[in-house]
């Protein structure tokens, strides 16, 4: 008659780990989840626990100023044309309506460096 040694093995362990008492999987046993054996904490009001959104307002003069800034250093030498490009592309991306006259200016501010 053959031996059944995983019967063997197996014999005192419970079936599911919530037949015994603190078995299983606690939230230092998780990785990478939401879980957490602390209770949700109850926040005072006016106090900020999640991160603020649009803390400062920027002016779309202000946009304007960073997007030229930003492409003088990604193709100032690259030419009109392609800073024209990247400067509508920009602008058009951050929802900042810039006239052709000022985006030509705004390009040949960006060529001379």
């Amino acid at each position: 008659m053959p031996e059944n040694h995983d019967a063997d093995q197996n014999e005192g362990v419970a079936a599911n780990a919530d037949q015994v008492p603190g078995a299983g999987a606690s939230a230092a046993d998780s990785y990478g989840g939401a879980v957490s054996d602390e209770p949700t904490p109850v926040t005072e009001p006016g106090t900020q626990n999640e991160p603020v959104q649009d803390m400062h307002d920027t002016t779309d003069e202000d946009k304007i100023i960073g997007i030229v800034a930003q492409t003088r250093q990604d193709v100032g030498g690259k030419g009109e044309r392609r800073i024209a490009e990247v400067l509508r592309q920009r602008f058009r991306e951050t929802g900042v309506d810039v006239a052709d006259d000022r985006i030509a200016a705004l390009v040949a501010e960006v060529a001379r460096g």
